[in-house]
């Protein structure tokens, strides 16, 4: 993968809303993630604090496209608890305050598999997701990134907006009185 592969996935989730990252940003951390890959390869496979947190970055970053595209399928408010949640651990300084700002809210992530409409592409980007947290590894980001860029290109993102059962008018209480 590469960092303009990072930015696309990024962008295509956030569609016309306000990136929570500068547009070069996602691409430069994968590149500050791939630095910190390749000097820890060179460094007898030493695992440094630096890559585990240009990792975590990464993750984070991937994780909030999932968790993005998946708010925009579903309107599901408390999938916004999650993207805040995830945008507020990207501004962390080092893996530890990562860990320390998910972990206050960790509850925050059951939330977002309650009121969900069965729905094929709002399932496979959940499941991007959980296997986004579970990724050990750049082949597993990058794969990924592929996956999630070619699902999110498949998604017609209008459908859902048409079909959403809150737009519905109520039914009439006398219709339904007479059934």
């Amino acid at each position: 993968m590469s960092a303009r592969s990072v930015a696309l996935l990024l962008e295509t989730a956030y569609d016309s809303e306000q990136l929570p990252v500068a547009e070069d940003a996602a691409g430069q951390i994968y590149l500050d993630f791939e630095k910190a890959h390749k000097s820890s390869r060179l460094s007898a496979g030493k695992a440094p604090e630096e890559l585990n947190f240009r990792f975590e970055r990464l993750r984070l970053v991937v994780a909030l496209a999932f968790v993005k595209a998946f708010t925009r399928l579903s309107n599901n408010e408390k999938s916004v608890e999650v993207l805040e949640l995830l945008e507020q651990a990207l501004q962390a300084k080092s893996t530890k305050e990562i860990d320390k700002v998910v972990q206050k809210k960790i509850a925050a992530f059951d939330n977002l598999y309650h009121e969900i409409f069965v729905n094929e592409q709002r399932e496979q980007l959940l499941g991007l997701f959980e296997q986004t947290l579970d990724a050990a590894s750049k082949e597993e980001l990058d794969e990924l990134i592929f996956e999630g860029l070619e699902l999110m290109q498949d998604i017609n993102w209008e459908a859902d907006k048409e079909d959403d059962p809150d737009d519905m008018e109520p039914l009439d209480e006398d219709f339904l009185k007479n059934l």
